[in-house]
């Protein structure tokens, strides 16, 4: 629904800013709209005037797709599979249209916690983290570790699956793990439809239409960008950059953390993943506890040094493409604007050192997606029964319908509520010196 409030201004001491870019504003508020308890919110602003806009990014697209999705966190029945998919998509609360300024506000609720913050936690790996001198994984907190990936991956796939569907056909075009929040009861929420798009096909009230034959390119980010987008094709399998993306943010799971310095004085830390590096990468001369210091995990790709550069890192783990591989590379149209070296695919565990001990099944799930042609990666919804996700897959208590659920759901594991299994990682996750709009967790 519409706010009969006015749009809110940035000055107002109420609003707190979290992050203010080329392509909108976003705060949050304590506040209440009509008929509903007062709660945080976000509020996220854009202009709708196509000369200030950032193509292609399009808050009226936005706010249309994330409209038709009024199912957020509901349990849905695949008549295909034997598996219930539960959609975990952000709510839209309300928004307002400021014609006199030319912009849209969009309201959501506030969700302190995302994956990105989960995974700078050291507590996320299966080692006890330095200053332990051991590098054996510590059984307990490798099951706790697993638990925790399982059902953040299963969620997410689920929710994928779900926007994928024949009937729905919603690509979100930007999974990273920033884009992935984590209630306290460790419910997955997908965020930020910026960039989205539907069938691939325009609508003339968006900001920026797309047909079949032109699509953006300039979608996704950085090291989450699938392949196929950095030779400028117009004409892509929307979908499959999905799973392209969430393979990369899978993999990361799993690679390395690294303590950096932040004080200015030290060397930028290292964002890809490095063949044979420890699960706890600590430089010489730094301890984790020092003042100063904080953790980064590495992202699989090196997503800082373009589109070439990162093609080239692509290609270091994956292979170059040829024939065989990629059948249909040189028809994308900047494949012959540069020649890369051939190199051979690599092993992609050694990139991975923070695998539980039995890592077989989650590195087939990460390949089946990390796929060059897109027809070959694996659909979230075949990917839900993958046999990584065989066993218990533990889901937040109250979120779904008990009546669809699949036998593998869970609410308790080792006697441990999903909240309790959850607000661990939680609490471990954040940072010391966060920044003051950003609260813990409850």
């Amino acid at each position: 629904m519409e706010s009969d409030a006015p749009v809110h201004d940035l000055t107002d001491d109420r609003y707190y800013l979290i992050e203010e870019g080329p392509t909108s504003t976003v705060s949050r508020t304590w506040t209440a709209f009509k008929g509903s308890e007062p709660q945080w919110i976000v509020a996220k602003s854009s202009t709708i005037r196509k000369k200030f806009s950032k193509e292609p990014h399009d808050i009226v697209k936005e706010l249309r797709i994330l409209s038709k999705l009024s199912h957020v966190n509901t349990a849905t029945r695949f008549p295909t599979r034997d598996i219930d998919c539960f959609a975990k998509i952000i709510p839209v609360l309300s928004h307002f249209k400021d014609t006199s300024a030319s912009i849209l506000t969009i309201y959501f609720p506030y969700i302190s916690f995302s994956l990105a913050r989960l995974l700078v936690s050291p507590a996320f790996s299966p080692f006890p983290s330095p200053p332990s001198p051991h590098l054996i994984p510590d059984p307990t907190q490798e099951a706790h570790m697993m638990v925790v990936a399982k059902s953040i991956t299963f969620q997410i796939l689920s929710a994928l699956a779900y926007l994928h569907d024949p009937a729905r056909r919603i690509a979100h075009r930007d999974i990273k793990p920033a884009n992935i929040l984590l209630t306290p009861e460790g419910c997955v929420v997908l965020i930020d439809f910026g960039v989205a798009c539907e069938d691939a096909g325009g609508n003339s009230g968006d900001l920026w239409p797309e047909d079949s034959g032109r699509m953006y390119f300039e979608v996704s980010t950085g090291a989450y960008r699938a392949p196929e987008l950095l030779f400028s094709t117009r004409s892509y399998d929307a979908a499959a950059i999905d799973m392209w993306s969430f393979g990369t943010v899978l993999a990361e799971m799993f690679t390395a953390l690294r303590v950096f310095c932040d004080d200015g004085d030290d060397e930028e830390p290292v964002y890809s993943a490095q063949a044979g590096d420890a699960p706890f990468v600590v430089k010489q001369g730094l301890r984790p506890d020092q003042p100063g210091t904080q953790w980064c995990r590495d992202t699989l790709f090196n997503g800082r040094r373009g589109e070439i550069g990162l093609a080239w890192s692509i290609f270091k783990i994956r292979g170059t493409p040829t024939d065989e591989t990629w059948p249909t590379f040189r028809d994308l149209p900047g494949a012959s604007s540069v020649e890369f070296t051939v190199v051979p695919s690599a092993l992609l565990a050694p990139f991975l050192p923070n695998l539980p001990s039995s890592s077989a099944g989650v590195v087939d799930l990460i390949e089946s997606f990390l796929t060059y042609p897109p027809s070959r990666r694996l659909a979230a919804s075949d990917a839900v029964n993958h046999k990584w996700l065989a066993g218990q897959i533990l889901l937040p208590s109250g979120e779904s319908d008990e009546s669809l659920r699949d036998e593998r759901i869970v609410f308790e594991v080792d006697k441990r509520s999903s909240r309790t299994c959850y607000l661990g990682f939680c609490r471990e996750g954040v940072s010391r010196k966060r920044l003051d709009y950003i609260s813990p967790c409850p």
